[in-house]
């Protein structure tokens, strides 16, 4: 294995994420690329006189930055090659993008652990990911 793509949120299960991915990748000897999206937000279709939506969106991408910061934390002595990815969209068409051009042989992500009729309703991006996703794809589990 030569490559990992690590898509994380920002969420509680960052670390859960990393740690794992980070173990796996020094055993096997992989590359590791962490990655992570943002969404951008429309709260407003109308001129409201304030630039809300610009700065919504500003804090959203600042967000991300210290997540990838974090990551790079994390990954501090890693022996292999690391590095980051910032992409903006919609969270599941990125990391399905992302994966199809670096071509990883394992995706590595968490499950945000929705009950059954939320994912029935709303579904998530790791299961959208894992329906169309063409590499390897490990999904950390939210639970203890």
């Amino acid at each position: 294995m030569k490559k990992m793509i690590v898509a994380i949120d920002g969420s509680e299960m960052t670390k859960k994420v990393l740690l794992r991915a980070r173990l796996i990748a020094e055993k096997i000897g992989s590359d590791v690329v962490v990655m992570t999206v943002v969404k951008q937000l429309q709260l407003f279709d109308y001129y409201t006189g304030t630039d809300l939506n610009e700065q919504l969106n500003e804090e959203v991408k600042v967000s991300a930055e210290r997540t990838l910061e974090q990551a790079r934390h994390f990954f501090e002595g890693f022996s292999g090659h690391f590095d980051t990815m910032l992409t903006y969209g919609d969270p599941a068409e990125e990391i399905l993008q992302v994966t199809e051009r670096e071509k990883p042989d394992l995706l590595v992500m968490g499950s945000r652990g929705l009950s059954g009729f939320e994912r029935a309703m709303l579904g998530s991006v790791s299961l959208k990911v894992l329906h169309h996703v063409k590499c390897d794809m490990m999904i950390v589990r939210n639970e203890e």
